[in-house]
């Protein structure tokens, strides 16, 4: 670390991060309201919904920040609905490992702290963490 003049100029990065990690135990159709509750006071475009993940690399992005949550698992917006297994904001889906037939209550996926590298089948009247993100 070295003291420099304060008009010297150095070259820098931004990063953004659109993810929000919601440290409140919620169900997961309160986890959904509450994503899309978030509004950004300097940007009124800007819209969340429960995070959507697909297998690669930013899988490997949304575990880190799923390892920062109070509870083993976290809510992702996947949703089996109509037969199918969806992701709320439309995402294609690219796990073949859910199952064609959940058991009646596991119609919600989840993202484990035990990092299977896929989604989990849970009780959408369970209580855990969530994850928004920014869509906008």
């Amino acid at each position: 670390m070295a003291t420099q003049n304060c008009s010297a100029r150095f070259p820098f990065v931004c990063f953004g991060d659109n993810l929000v990690l919601v440290k409140e135990n919620k169900t997961w159709e309160e986890a959904l309201e509450h994503c899309r509750a978030l509004s950004s006071t300097s940007q009124s475009n800007l819209r969340y919904e429960l995070v959507s993940v697909q297998p690669g690399e930013d899988q490997h992005y949304v575990m880190n920040r799923v390892m920062e949550a109070d509870t083993d698992e976290v809510w992702a917006g996947l949703r089996f609905l109509a037969g199918e297994w969806l992701w709320v904001n439309g995402a294609s889906m690219l796990y073949s490992d859910l199952p064609l037939c959940p058991p009646l209550v596991q119609h919600c996926g989840a993202l484990s702290k035990n990092n299977t590298g896929s989604v989990e089948t849970k009780d959408c009247s369970e209580k855990r963490n969530f994850l928004c993100y920014s869509t906008s």
